[in-house]
């Protein structure tokens, strides 16, 4: 028996009967499937089966391979009605996105997991928000089918604008052996973004069918034919026709031609308070108890309640109240009241405070229920009215007080994202990253998943047989999209436990071991890693904009010491090339971090002997307590001195007592010493290199540097070469023998090799040979060295360096010639990219992307076309161009190469092109990455009110997605929020950023 018990059982759903089976995801989902079953039931009790438009519908869906079947009518064409009746009838899956209380997808996921049993039956934590989830559920339910009979999904009409801060998320790509069966006005073009239409049904009017609806609901048949005729094939006109003139609120010899008509009629005839109520209602998407909705209207009781009798049907009345029933009339209503409509959200608002005395974050005032679910809807959308109301949804009080009315974040997390869709529309740059930051975080908080769920379905899986290794990165990466804390901990606790009993000690160590980090108070490293980063960025766009003490008052919000040194670093090296070497001292000085700041004095010292303050560097570079950081600064100042021609530069570096950095150091200054000095003087500091290796290695480059002392360097490097012991001696001599090559002493070079033991070792000889010989342009000879080499790893490497060489010396295509001997189909492919990345780069994009487009690899070539939309933008590429390559991508490559080409046309300022790219983006964190980059074009071109829009639409459509997401994203908009509201915004972000963390960690 379902569990829906209180429910008719003729029409409950066959999904949610299979759905029954598994405890854990039905307790997931019952809320959700509740809600819409009881509105399954309410349609099919009084819907007349319209046999025509079935069959066709089921023709469509069977002659269908894949993709989403448009059911084209509009608003009140009985749509809503036939989905359900198919979802009471047939084993679909269903989602009515209207009456889903907000858990719709996830019941989606539940469905499919049931109807497909796939093996871990568990609704992932990020389900409810995330299109990717559903399209990996659909893809691994349609392998798993076993007959030719698609899987069917039936999807009711989306939600509209006002009735959600953000748009449900539709999957945009599915699979062979699926199909989506979704109501649409006929003059959508496109469900989703990068999706299209497999196939699309009309819903044709059928006089006989609505005769006998509009006969079965009134019992009049000659009324029931008139009704027909004028309802232009609408069944919620019948309904609402026959319910008005039950209750005298339409004359039957004035009936109007059609539902928009009928609409009309019925406002004209309502006075003052009634369209007041009218309004209320409209503007409400939960029940509201009759006297509530008559205080909202400002009008008498008796009067609402006369009023609500006589609406008849357009009123759909539960046990919390009543409500318009049909989006329709909702949707006249709005549209006939212009203005008024807010004004009606905003009356929701001041009733809110005046009824909890100005703080509705308290318990006990009248209606407090009632009014607090939709409190920030409806200052959102109440205009200015209601702008300082929304601020109250993002402070620290409400979430508590909305955790503690519903028992978790979900609804917190809903009004933050109202919060950010009206600092979106109209509120400041400081309002949108709070908004953004704060509605994420509740968002990535308010996942769940119950603690015992993993561990009973993973112990009941390995009993059916199921490879555990499978399962349990499956039911791992379930856990590890919790947030960090009690819950995230037990469910590890409790599956670790289960894996222990299953003799899977490792695993099980590990996961007890996790589970105690996570009980450990406070933030977890991942949590601080992920804002520190953002406050990084934030840092960073601070010193972009040349503004070092605002970068250093962010970088005091950073705990983490090396992350801090960093930016600390970063800002010195800043004042140090504008000549502020005192205050760069003092930076560096004040760094915490041992390394860093050792590492920023060093460069303080250098800067100060470069500007002629040898005293001040002595005394710096006297404060270092790192030996490589002393060596580091006496190898630069040394190699200065050689470079402006001093013979005694090496004096210093002789004192450096540490052997090992006393030879690297003497191998710099003696690389500086030949260009500049007696090359004999190079060659004399060479000689006084101890290490071996060290002495040979620097002599080489030196012979291949300075060709008039090649022959005596490379007969010293030899005598170097042969006393180096251990694994680097093959190394070394491979090294000499490519540089006698390259010297023009071929035979000895390959003699050299030959010293070397025959297989890898000498192979290796030969391609480093190989590869000296093509710098020196003797490609031919080249080649058949590289050709020869035994060794399939080495010869592969050899010949993607001749064909790198090949590219930068503008001889591109015999480089693709030379790539097809590469074995290695993955290696050849990273190659051939980037060979058409360099070639485009060379002023030749369009062929080089024809030739991209053969690379056989998809990622490699997704990979290389992304990164030739810059030179084709470069070559005068516009957006149709983009579009019309894209067009034939899958989503993820599509994603990827469009956000390349938006961030091309942007860096290139042309947002207009730009933006029109941006939004054929169908994945949701590339296309907020691309709304970025053209926000930072707009703000580049002082478009400050574009940029700020812009921003708020990339915030608003990574939002939903969780913390980790957002946070990325105010990074990575820090240069635009830094041109939008200068170094004061960047700095009071991240206070915002740090209050928030400790509201929501706290």
């Amino acid at each position: 028996m379902t569990p829906i018990f209180h429910l008719p059982p003729d029409f409950i759903p066959p999904a949610v009967t299979v759905l029954a089976e598994y405890p854990h995801l039905y307790h997931q989902s019952r809320i959700s499937l509740e809600v819409q079953t009881r509105r399954i039931v309410e349609r099919c009790a009084v819907f007349v089966p319209r046999p025509a438009a079935a069959a066709t519908l089921e023709q469509a869906v069977r002659d269908c391979d894949g993709g989403i079947v448009a059911l084209d009518c509009d608003h009140g064409s009985g749509a809503t009605a036939l989905i359900c009746w198919l979802a009471a009838t047939r084993r679909w899956a269903f989602w009515l996105p209207e009456d889903d209380a907000g858990g719709g997808l996830a019941a989606l996921c539940a469905q499919i997991l049931a109807l497909a049993d796939l093996p871990v039956p568990l609704i992932p934590p990020v389900a409810a928000r995330d299109a990717l989830t559903l399209e990996r559920l659909l893809a691994e339910a349609a392998e798993k089918r076993q007959s030719d009979q698609p899987l069917v999904v039936v999807i009711g009409r989306m939600p509209d604008n006002a009735d959600t801060p953000v748009p449900p998320p539709l999957p945009a790509s599915i699979p062979p052996g699926v199909v989506i069966v979704m109501p649409v006005t006929p003059d959508t073009q496109q469900p989703a973004i990068g999706v299209h239409f497999a196939a699309r049904v009309s819903l044709q009017i059928d006089e006989a069918w609505l005769t006998e609806i509009a006969a079965q609901a009134s019992g009049n048949h000659r009324l029931a034919t008139v009704l027909a005729l004028r309802s232009q094939g609408s069944p919620l006109y019948l309904r609402l026709a026959i319910g008005l003139l039950a209750g005298r609120a339409l004359d039957v010899k004035r009936l109007p031609d059609g539902l928009d008509d009928l609409h009309q009629r019925w406002w004209e005839d309502l006075d003052t308070p009634a369209r007041a109520l009218a309004r209320i209602l409209a503007a409400t998407r939960e029940p509201l108890p009759v006297l509530l909705a008559a205080q909202l209207a400002e009008c008498a009781n008796a009067t609402a309640m006369r009023l609500v009798q006589r609406w008849g049907p357009l009123i759909e009345r539960t046990d919390a109240g009543i409500r318009l029933y049909h989006r329709a009339t909702r949707a006249f209503v709005s549209a006939i009241s212009g203005d008024e409509l807010a004004s009606a959200h905003a009356r929701f608002a001041e009733l809110t405070f005046d009824r909890s005395n100005g703080a509705p974050e308290r318990p006990g005032w009248q209606d407090e229920l009632a009014l607090s679910r939709e409190f920030a809807r409806h200052s959102a959308l109440g205009g200015s009215a209601t702008q300082a109301a929304i601020r109250t949804v993002v402070r620290r009080a409400w979430i508590r007080a909305q955790e503690r009315r519903t028992g978790n974040l979900h609804n917190a997390a809903i009004d933050g994202l109202w919060a950010l869709r009206a600092a979106a529309a109209d509120g400041s740059a400081l309002d949108l990253v709070r908004a953004a930051a704060l509605s994420s975080g509740l968002v990535f908080l308010a996942r769940s998943l119950p603690p015992h769920a993993p561990a009973e379905v993973f112990a009941a899986a390995v009993d059916r047989g199921q490879p555990r290794d499978a399962l349990m990165k499956h039911i791992r990466a379930m856990i590890d999209q919790l947030p960090d804390g009690r819950d995230k901990a037990l469910a590890l606790r409790n599956l670790g436990e289960v894996c222990y009993a299953l003799r899977m000690r490792a695993s099980a160590m590990r996961m007890l071991s996790e589970a105690l980090d996570l009980e450990a108070p406070g933030p977890t490293r991942q949590w601080c890693d992920q804002h520190e980063e953002t406050l990084v960025a934030l840092a960073r766009a601070a010193i972009g904009i040349g503004a070092p003490d605002t970068a250093l008052g962010i970088t005091t919000r950073i705990v983490h010491t090396e992350r801090r040194g960093m930016i600390e670093t970063e800002v010195v090296r800043w004042l140090i090339a504008h000549r502020r070497l005192s205050r760069a001292e003092e930076v560096a000085y004040a760094i915490a971090h041992p390394g860093n700041h050792d590492w920023a004095m060093a460069e303080v010292a250098i800067a100060h002997a470069r500007a002629g303050d040898y005293e001040r560097a002595g005394l710096v570079l006297d404060t270092l307590r790192a030996a490589t950081a002393v060596a580091w600064v006496t190898a630069e100042l040394a190699c200065d001195a050689a470079r402006r021609g001093n013979p005694r530069a090496v004096d210093r570096v002789m004192l450096l007592p540490n052997p090992a950095l006393r030879d690297r150091a003497l191998a710099q200054v003696a690389r500086a010493l030949i260009i500049q000095v007696a090359p004999e003087t190079a060659l004399e500091v060479a000689r006084m290199i101890d290490d071996h290796e060290t002495r040979a290695r620097c002599l080489i480059d030196m012979a291949l540097a300075h060709p008039r002392v090649a022959a005596q360097a490379l007969d010293e490097a030899a005598t170097a070469a042969i006393a180096v012991e251990g694994e680097e001696r093959a190394s070394v001599i491979a090294a000499l023998a490519a540089a006698e090559a390259a010297s023009g002493q071929f035979e000895v070079g390959m003699r050299m090799a030959a010293l070397l033991p025959e297989g890898e070792e000498r192979d290796r000889a030969h391609s480093r040979t190989a590869i000296a010989l093509a710098r020196r342009g003797d490609y031919t000879i080249a080649e058949t060295v590289a050709l020869t080499i035994a060794d399939e790893d080495e010869r592969g490497w050899a010949l993607d360096e001749l064909a790198r060489i090949l590219a930068m010396n503008g001889r591109h295509r015999e480089a693709f010639t030379l790539a097809a001997h590469i074995n290695d189909a993955a290696a050849r492919a990273r190659l051939e990219a980037d060979l058409a990345i360099a070639w485009a780069r060379s002023g030749a994009a369009v062929a080089a992307h024809a030739r991209a487009e053969q690379i056989a690899v998809p990622a490699e070539r997704a990979r290389a076309q992304a990164a030739i939309a810059q030179p084709l933008v470069e070559s005068g590429a516009r957006a149709p161009a983009f579009v019309s390559i894209a067009d034939v991508l899958p989503p993820n490559e599509r994603s990827r190469y469009l956000l390349a080409a938006a961030q091309a046309l942007a860096a290139h300022e042309l947002p207009d092109d730009a933006e029109e790219v941006t939004q054929l983006i169908p994945r949701p964190l590339e296309h907020a990455r691309a709304l970025i980059a053209t926000a930072h074009a707009a703000a580049r071109r002082q478009e400050i009110q574009r940029a700020y829009h812009l921003l708020g639409q990339s915030f608003l459509t990574i939002a939903p997605l969780g913390r980790t997401e957002t946070l990325q994203c105010i990074g990575w908009a820090a240069d635009t929020l830094a041109l939008i509201g200068g170094a004061e915004l960047l700095l009071t972000a991240a206070a915002a950023l740090d209050e928030i963390d400790a509201w929501l960690v706290g």
